[in-house]
């Protein structure tokens, strides 16, 4: 079965350059290794100025985290800055899960299926949520993810660190909801009643709610593309 779990690092002024675009390709090389180890299906790498944001999907017979993020990216580490944490300093702080569209089903071959059907785009968005708002916003998306009604891609899967919100998804969106029914949503009309708008610092975020951030490596069981290419920074 696939288990999705998201993280956060820092970026230390060090990490750019052909030393540091060096070290991602092996991270990246790594991720292909597990791959084809039949461990992990998908390992996505963003970044946004000092930050970075890793989605992962893990192979689990139990459905239990085995994939550790600090032996994946140990190439990386003279790059990052380390996370204070409650069992001690790490380099990759992991994100609380917030909102999702489907649950994966257990055959990785159907998991994966519309990915196979067309050539997906993997997305890397992030947004900034006033501190505020933060238990408003939280508070909505999981009524959404209970209510299973609302439609959107199935692969998509946001969580939080701080008051920063990562969204990974993938065009062309296949839209989907974990009742799989064409029940209208109640919650959705809820949601837009408390005006989603005010939740986001859309400056922070270039005028968006969500903005769209370059994607550094994408790996996957199935070869697809990123929102962006490799790119030196």
């Amino acid at each position: 079965m696939i288990v999705r779990h998201q993280y956060r690092c820092s970026f230390n002024a060090s990490a750019k350059g052909a030393g540091f675009d060096e070290a991602v390709e092996r991270c990246r090389d790594k991720a292909f290794e597990l791959i084809k180890k039949g461990k992990l299906c998908n390992a996505s790498f963003y970044r946004y100025e000092n930050m970075g944001f890793l989605h992962l999907e893990e192979i689990s017979d139990k459905g239990e985290k085995k994939i550790d993020p600090e032996y994946l990216f140990s190439d990386i580490f003279p790059f990052l800055k380390l996370w204070p944490g409650e069992e001690g300093d790490r380099a990759f702080a992991p994100m609380i899960k917030v909102y999702y569209q489907w649950e994966p089903e257990e055959n990785t071959d159907e998991w994966e299926k519309e990915r196979t059907t067309d050539q997906k785009i993997r997305v890397g968005r992030i947004a900034f949520v006033f501190p505020e708002k933060l238990t408003s916003y939280i508070r909505y998306h999981k009524a959404l993810t209970d209510e299973g009604l609302n439609k959107g891609d199935k692969y998509a899967y946001i969580s939080m660190h701080e008051n920063i919100l990562f969204s990974y998804y993938e065009e062309p969106r296949n839209n989907v909801n974990i009742k799989n029914t064409d029940e209208p949503s109640t919650v959705i009309n809820e949601w837009l009643d408390v005006n989603p708008e005010s939740h986001f610092d859309r400056v922070k975020a270039k005028g968006m709610n969500f903005l769209v951030i370059p994607c550094l490596f994408t790996a996957d069981r199935v070869e697809t593309s990123c929102k962006n290419v490799r790119l030196s920074v």
